[in-house]
């Protein structure tokens, strides 16, 4: 006879279990030797990025929220944008016609994540990330790259990104 305590314990393993397989799946980059990096263009948070990254202070932002912007010699980039909570979230890309497209929700440090990663051409990987906090904070990421090796990278970075105080 299972007792109603087990019964309930083998539910929340269950509930979890397919909780888990609606979130994004899990890194197997080592972010160990990654640079922590922080902006002055966009204060308060900060991430992780491969030691390859500088930043880009030539790109320049359409100048509707705080920007800051990072690339390496592999043309793969990393753009953060600060939003308040008055201007809506960038709209997220569809699926129409993209290749390995994925979508999936995500926790982010205390934040929650909207994370779509899809193939663009031949040699092309974008990246695009809303990422909102409880009180209404938000930040949109966009990133490229030329392979999926950097591609994997972007998506942990994406992941690393942390909100001072939060």
């Amino acid at each position: 006879m299972i007792g109603r305590a087990a019964l309930v314990s083998a539910g929340l393993v269950l509930a979890a279990a397919s909780a888990r397989a609606d979130g994004c799946p899990a890194s197997t980059v080592d972010i160990g030797n990654w640079a922590l990096v922080r902006s002055a263009r966009v204060p308060g948070f900060t991430f992780r990025l491969p030691r390859t990254f500088t930043r880009d202070s030539a790109s320049q932002s359409d100048g509707s929220a705080p920007t800051a912007h990072w690339s390496d010699a592999a043309r793969a980039r990393f753009t953060l944008s600060h939003r308040t909570g008055s201007v809506p979230p960038a709209p997220l890309p569809g699926s129409e016609g993209r290749a390995s497209y994925t979508r999936c929700d995500d926790r982010v440090g205390t934040a929650t994540a909207t994370i779509v990663a899809y193939g663009d051409g031949t040699d092309s990987f974008v990246v695009h990330a809303n990422i909102r906090w409880p009180d209404g904070e938000a930040l949109d990421v966009h990133a490229n790259a030329a392979d999926r090796a950097h591609l994997e990278q972007l998506l942990a970075a994406v992941r690393t990104i942390r909100r001072a105080g939060a």
